[in-house]
This record gives structure tokens, C-alpha cells and sequence, in this order.
């Protein structure tokens, strides 16, 4: 396509820094309650396949879901809120992050840019915050279906690709409802070439019942999709959702969508002020305006501006709308930037500016693994600096070896797969649960008689985190134990044949970073084991006790400062008999 090899060494820079930018981020902390539906889902999956799948999430993405669910069983992986959880279920998105760059290469083959342009737009392409923060970061799926958007987008304005158009788009209503919001200007295009565009039906109807065919088969088609494209519409009804648009400054945010606005009467014309009402009119009044415009579209620009404004509109006037939804404007605003990157790249700085800020005020880049990469980060400075300053010219003839070496297009997807597979492969391992040993000569703890338990917030949990997870400790889950709140004091009685008590602490991993708390290990009243400064993302403690002529057992946890999630782990606490 165009002139695709002069850029190929753009994309195998920037693609591998896309690749290495993606997994990087994706260490960072998840939103929690979006990672609880990937849970339930995936457990569904395991259980009933397509058949059982009782998720609100439209049917494409849920073909991955199960995958994921697949490696779970034939590796024997506890489900649980974790790191090998989020890599897993973004695999696509790295990949549809990654071909966006591929993509915005090719286009630039048929541009004479300066090669300064070039990596400014590939660049930012690449290292985009708003698809950094929303997809690696945050754990969302959003730029999958919008790098398909694309492509529909594309082939309806190439002739010789229309056929492909109409499948692309269907494929991505398959993955997100809320790519509606380019029909205006995908169907303003499907009318303006209406003489070959209608070929592309066939295709788009089989796209559509291979992706509906599992659920239909499993008697869940009528379910999945009410659930997926009817209750969805309706299930926050409020004038935004964290999300700032016009709703904000008019409503403010969390407010119900059916009160009118300036607190007019709800007679009258004050119907029509109530934002689930003025939202939809002025959307349907901008959505008419750019289906007009696209059927007179003569040019690719036009189309990519137009599908970003549309963008726009859906996310600053409909209400009900999320603070994540403004990203499906950015990869349309990217295209549209390689073919006007005057005014293309005013609206793409801006609309990567509002969604990234957006984002960012719900999940900002943070985590115990950020501190070690950029700490990483800096030592990589700090020996490129000493190569800079102290050996300039060797290091210019590595740089040169590297650049002229002949590489194919398909380098940086390799260098994408074999980080994911390694990182992956590491990540099962460690998530796989570790138990206590059972049999003769040992008895859990959980099986000792229980004297007492006192404890200030909620109750110990056996087997689970206080809020009711799998027990989890620097991304280990461990199948016995308890899970507690810090104060806690928990006694029990011993075996007289005790010899010997295993056990380790930590604070549990729903806590990411948080919390701070003292384990204490008593016999018969007295302390024989203490660790202080035990905090949320270490790794846990582990320590071997005598018991011999001990009676009763206590295990007591104590914050340090504020209690806050001070969700405190025994782990594999186990007595070794004599």
C-alpha cells in the first residue's frame, strides 16, 4: 500500500516501543469493579460456555473471554482479580493498539512528510495517553472496536475494499454497541456508494451469524442480546457518569437524567429539558447534520473529521455517558490527522487531552510495580547517558548497525507476542494456587477447634480475603488460610501431638499498595513470633514455630497508623503433628 516499505523502519521503531509501552502499562493498578465483571464472566464461561454467559458485554469481545476461560481450565488457574487476569483479557486491545500504528504508517506512505512530521505522528500514535490510559491501564477493551470502526471507515472509501466494508462495521457493533455512534457517517458513505457498497452485505450477514451461531446453538441469543444492546441503554440513568460533557456543567455529575435542568418545571417545555430528552435531540440534530455531509463526502479526510465529530457529539451531548467513551473519537482523529495535520491535529490533541484527563481523575497510572519500572526507567537513563557522553561515536555506529539492518513488517507483532507469551507464561505459573500439605501428620489450622475471634470490621473469612476473594499475596493464591481485618484476634486450641506451626502473612493483594499492619503469633498468652511494617504489595512472610506443650494458639494482627485496608492474610497456617 502507497509507499509502505519507506516506512517500514518507522513502524518497527515505533511499533516495538508500542509493544514494550503496552505491557509496561498494563502492570499498572485496574479499575477494581470493571475486573470483577471479567471474573464472573470468565467463571460463567468455565462452567456453561455460551449457553450460561449472563454478561451485559456484546458477543465478539466474549469469543476472546472464552479463550481466556480455556487457558484457565487446562492450566488449573484460580479466577481472581490479578495481573494474569488483566494481560490475558487485553490481549486484543495490545493488538489492535499495535496495528493502529502499523495503520497510521501505511497511510503516511502516500504523504511527503518530513521525517520529523512522521515520528511526531507515529509517535503519538504509539505513546497516545488517552489509549494508554484507557486500555493497559485502565483494563478496557475500547479500542478494539474502534481500530475495526476504522478499517470500515477506510474500505468504504476505497473501491477495490468496499466489499469488506459493511463486516467491518458489523463486526464492530459485535464488539461495542457505542460504535453506533458512527452510522451517521458510515451509512451517509454506504448511501453515497450505493452502487458497489450493497456487495459487501453477503459478508456482513455471515460475519453475523458465525459471531451469533454459539449463543443461538446454546439457546442464550435472545438473552445475550437484550442484555448486551437494550438493558445497557438504560442501566445508568443519569445525566453523566463521571463523564465531562455538557451534563456537568448543566446537571452536574451523578444526577438523575429525568429532572430538568435550571430547575424549570417538568410541564410544558420542561419536558423537553430534562437531559435523557435534550441530550438525545441535540446528538439526532448533530447526527443529521454529519449523515448529510458524509452522503456528500468526496474525499477520505472528510470521512475521518466527520467520524470525529460525530465521536465527539455522542460523548459531550447524549446523556448517561461514561468518563472512558470520548477514546473512540482518538484513533478517528488520528487518521484524520496523517491527511490534515493542521486541523486534523488541533481535534486530535484535543480529544486525546479531555479523554486522557477524563480517565485519569477515575484510574490514574499508579501501582507498587510503577515505582520499580520507573526506577528501571531511570537506570536505563542513566547508563544511556554514560554511553552519550562518555563513548559518543560507538554508541552512534550501534545505532547505525541496528537501523540499517533489513527486517520485516511483521517484527514488531513478534516482539508484542513473545513479550505476551513469556509474561503470560510467568504470570499462570505464579497465579496457579499454592496449598498447605495434607495427609497424615498435618492439620490445618482452619480445622483447630476455635476458642474466640474478635474483630473490628466485618468477620475473618476462611479461605478468603476479608471482602470475600481468593487469598492473594504478591499475585500468589493461596487455597488455605485466613482472611482477616486489622484489629483482629482469633485463638485456638491446640493439639496436644502439635509439634511444630508453618504459616505466612501478608496484606491481601486487594489492596494493591495499601495498608499497613503488625502480625503477631501468641502461646498461651505469651508472643513468639512478630512482624512489623508488613505492607499492601510486598511480597508475604513466612515463618516456622515450635508449639510442643502449648495449649492455646493466638493470632492477632494490629494496624500500623490508620486502619485503612488493612486486609490481613494467615496463609497455609498448618500444624505439623508429632
Amino acid at each position: 500500500m502507497y509507499k509502505y516499505r519507506d516506512n517500514l523502519r518507522l513502524f518497527l521503531f515505533w511499533g516495538v516501543i508500542c509493544a514494550v509501552a503496552n505491557i509496561l502499562c498494563t502492570f499498572a493498578s485496574a479499575f477494581e469493579s470493571d475486573q470483577g465483571y471479567w471474573v464472573g464472566w470468565i467463571k460463567k464461561l468455565m462452567e456453561e460456555g455460551f449457553a450460561g454467559f449472563d454478561g451485559n458485554y456484546p458477543p465478539l469481545y466474549v469469543f476472546w473471554l472464552w479463550v481466556v476461560a480455556q487457558v484457565y481450565s487446562l492450566f488449573d488457574i484460580a479466577v481472581d482479580k490479578n495481573l494474569f487476569l488483566k494481560f490475558t483479557c487485553l490481549w486484543p486491545v495490545f493488538f489492535a493498539h499495535l496495528f493502529l500504528v502499523d495503520w497510521v504508517c501505511r497511510l503516511l506512505g502516500k504523504f511527503n512528510y518530513p521525517d520529523w512530521k512522521k515520528h511526531l505522528m507515529v509517535g503519538f500514535a504509539a505513546l497516545n495517553p488517552a489509549l494508554l490510559l484507557n486500555g493497559p491501564i485502565w483494563g478496557q477493551v475500547d479500542l478494539f472496536p474502534s481500530v475495526i470502526a476504522v478499517m470500515a471507515i477506510y474500505c468504504i472509501n476505497r473501491p477495490r475494499l468496499i466489499f469488506l466494508a459493511s463486516m467491518f462495521y458489523v463486526l464492530a457493533l459485535l464488539t461495542k454497541f457505542q460504535m453506533i455512534a458512527f452510522l451517521p457517517v458510515f451509512g451517509g458513505l454506504f448511501i453515497r456508494h450505493w452502487k458497489t457498497s450493497w456487495k459487501g452485505l453477503p459478508l456482513a450477514v455471515l460475519a453475523l451469524v458465525l459471531v451469533l451461531l454459539p449463543f443461538a446453538v446454546g439457546g442464550n441469543l435472545q438473552g445475550m442480546l437484550t442484555r448486551a444492546y437494550v438493558q445497557t441503554t438504560s442501566q445508568y440513568a443519569y445525566a453523566t457518569f463521571n463523564a465531562a460533557n455538557i451534563w456537568i456543567l448543566l446537571a452536574g455529575n451523578v444526577s438523575p437524567d429525568n429532572v430538568p435542568i435550571w430547575e424549570v418545571s417538568e410541564y410544558g417545555l420542561g419536558f423537553l429539558l430534562k437531559p435523557v430528552h435534550l441530550g438525545k435531540i441535540l446528538f439526532v440534530i448533530v447526527s443529521i447534520l454529519v449523515l448529510v455531509k458524509s452522503v456528500l463526502c468526496r474525499n477520505i479526510r472528510t470521512a475521518f473529521a466527520l467520524c470525529t465529530l460525530n465521536a465527539l457529539a455522542f460523548f459531550m451531548l447524549l446523556p448517561q455517558m461514561h468518563e472512558r467513551y470520548l477514546l473512540y473519537a482518538v484513533p478517528m482523529a488520528l487518521c484524520w490527522l496523517v491527511w490534515d495535520m493542521q486541523r486534523g491535529g488541533i481535534l486530535c490533541l484535543a480529544v486525546t487531552a479531555v479523554a486522557a484527563v477524563n480517565i485519569n481523575l477515575l484510574n490514574t497510572f499508579r501501582g507498587d510495580y510503577v515505582w520499580k519500572m520507573d526506577a528501571y526507567a531511570g537506570c536505563i537513563a542513566l547508563l544511556v547517558g554514560i554511553l552519550l557522553v562518555l563513548c559518543p561515536r560507538r554508541l552512534e555506529k550501534l545505532v547505525h548497525k541496528v537501523s540499517s539492518l533489513r527486517l520485516p513488517a511483521f517484527v514488531p507483532y513478534g516482539v508484542l507476542l513473545l513479550i505476551l507469551t513469556v509474561v503470560s507464561g510467568f504470570l499462570a505459573f505464579q497465579s496457579r494456587p499454592i496449598a498447605a500439605p495434607k495427609g497424615d501428620g498435618y492439620m490445618l489450622v482452619t480445622d483447630l477447634p476455635m476458642e474466640s475471634s474478635v474483630q473490628r470490621f466485618r468477620s475473618p473469612r476462611i479461605n478468603q480475603s476479608v471482602d470475600g476473594h481468593l487469598l492473594t499475596v504478591d499475585n500468589r493464591v493461596y487455597i488455605n488460610g485466613i482472611g482477616t481485618h486489622a484489629p483482629s484476634t482469633i485463638t485456638y486450641t491446640l493439639p496436644e501431638e502439635a509439634d511444630s506451626l508453618f504459616l505466612g502473612v501478608g496484606i491481601d493483594g486487594e489492596c494493591h499498595e495499601n495498608g499497613q499492619a503488625t502480625f503477631i503469633v501468641k502461646l498461651d498468652g505469651d508472643v513468639v513470633w512478630r512482624r512489623s511494617r508488613v505492607r499492601g504489595a510486598q511480597k508475604p512472610y513466612f515463618a516456622s514455630i515450635s508449639v510442643q506443650e502449648a495449649n492455646v494458639l493466638e493470632l492477632r494482627t494490629d494496624p500500623e497508623g490508620s486502619d485503612h485496608c488493612d486486609h490481613t492474610d494467615w496463609l497455609n497456617a498448618y500444624v505439623k503433628l508429632r
